[in-house]
């Protein structure tokens, strides 16, 4: 993939991602907070599913643990005419955000190296970071998988 595309498939998730809103989880989980809201009961739901109350018992206290599986929760969504919305997004800012930290976090690593190795021989890289700052905005420049080693 090249660079132009890459930074516009990242310019479109970011705007994407930015209109999301993810609500806070209910305390005791999505299926039963939209199961009451329904006003629909436990067996009925289970029987919509085609599971016995109990496994959808287990169902939505795996989804409170968070140890239920798309799968499960996409069927319950379905038997409650509902879907399931299953998105990633930034803990905080944008991908950007997320890339140009990953860079100054590897050109500080990167210039502190060289200029260690440097200053044995009795020299330096000069401005630290200043050196870091370009080498950041080169890393994100020709982003590719080596930022994240």
């Amino acid at each position: 993939m090249n660079n132009k595309f890459r930074k516009l498939q990242l310019e479109t998730l970011d705007k994407q991602l930015a209109k999301v809103q993810t609500p806070a989880r209910p305390a005791n989980g999505w299926v039963r907070a939209i199961r009451d809201a329904l006003c629909m009961s436990g067996r009925q739901l289970a029987s919509r599913m085609g599971v016995s109350q109990q496994a959808l018992s287990q169902l939505e206290n795996k989804e409170v643990n968070d140890a239920v599986t798309l799968k499960l929760l996409r069927r319950a969504a379905e038997a409650m005419h509902c879907k399931v919305a299953y998105v990633l997004v930034p803990a905080e800012g944008s991908l950007q955000d997320i890339i140009t930290a990953q860079a100054y976090q590897k050109a500080t690593s990167l210039v502190t190296a060289v200029d260690h190795t440097m200053k044995l021989e009795a020299q330096g890289v000069g401005d630290v970071e200043e050196k870091t700052r370009q080498v950041a905005e080169e890393l994100v420049l020709n982003l590719n998988t080596d930022l994240w080693d």
